[in-house]
């Protein structure tokens, strides 16, 4: 869906499942709720790079580099392919509130430098890094179904069951095909967010406002809704609406406008994060969809200065 560049490259919302071409992906990037399942990133130099919420069900990371790497919030189902750690090179690598279904030893599973050794950041214990409770797990692993009900059933579970530690993995149904999932994947995101995110607080809030550009109105209804129960700051909101300034396709400047749009009919207070050049740059533009919704922009703020 997105990258978004800063200090290191930030890969969000991005389905790669069973890629295996070489990938672009260099030490140090992010890679945020990305659906990775059969990927093969197998000996690639991963060092320092941060895995977010990530589907890693039959994804290889065979004789690849874990050096200082971390898995915040990933998911493998143990019904499903494991994840696979062969021969991994790694040291001082953390796994922080996952479950992760990986190859055991009875598959002559083997780690150089003590992959699940001494260098293993573990936190409060094995069970609590390796494992969700039961519950819990089984409704996350039914947000990987083909069946878009059972998806959205297993979402409203997981709201149900109270527990923050699948945000992260909420965070890959933000980019599903259905509307209906992506609208309850957001409204359990809210609901589940009493206070901060226990990691990575900043990131979703920003891929979460990001669907205020949604195409489908009533998910971008619903990220309005949360933007006045949550208050994000005006930093997050800005991810989404510089969409239409950095914006490399119209898919994405169309949605840095509809974010925008949101904001104003919430608030007109919002108007003051905008760029008049911009919006007129826009109704410069040959698509249609494009130069309505900057006009249509353009009568919501109606004649105040920007």
């Amino acid at each position: 869906m997105l990258k978004l560049d800063s200090k290191r490259s930030r890969y969000l919302g991005m389905d790669w499942q069973s890629k295996q071409h070489p990938f672009a992906i260099e030490p140090n990037d992010s890679l945020i709720c990305c659906d990775l399942r059969g990927c093969i990133f197998d000996k690639l130099d991963l060092s320092g790079c941060e895995f977010f919420g990530c589907r890693l069900n039959g994804t290889s990371f065979q004789g690849a580099t874990l050096h200082e790497t971390k898995f915040i919030g990933c998911f493998s189902d143990e019904g499903d392919r494991p994840t696979d750690f062969s021969n991994t090179i790694a040291g001082s690598v953390s796994v922080v509130s996952s479950h992760i279904n990986f190859l055991s030893e009875e598959h002559q599973l083997t780690f150089q430098n003590s992959f699940w050794g001494d260098d293993l950041i573990l936190g409060d214990s094995i069970r609590n890094v390796f494992r969700w409770p039961s519950e819990v797990a089984k409704a996350a692993a039914d947000t990987l179904s083909e069946r878009n009900d059972v998806r959205y059933n297993a979402t409203v579970k997981l709201g149900e069951l109270d527990n923050p530690v699948v945000a992260p993995l909420l965070g890959c149904l933000l980019a599903d095909k259905e509307w209906d999932v992506r609208a309850i994947a957001l409204e359990v995101l809210g609901k589940l967010r009493h206070q901060e995110f226990g990691y990575g607080d900043e990131v979703l809030l920003e891929w979460m406002f990001v669907c205020l550009g949604d195409k489908h109105s009533i998910v971008r209804q619903t990220a309005a809704e949360l933007v006045e129960t949550i208050s994000p700051p005006e930093r997050v909101l800005l991810t989404s609406i510089n969409r239409m300034v950095v914006g490399t396709s119209d898919e994405e400047r169309l949605a840095g406008l509809l974010a925008v749009i949101e904001l104003c009919q919430l608030d007109d207070n919002y108007v003051d994060l905008l760029d008049r050049e911009v919006i007129d740059s826009l109704l410069l533009k040959e698509g249609s969809e494009i130069r309505s919704e900057s006009s249509r922009l353009l009568e919501i703020i109606g004649d105040r200065a920007i």
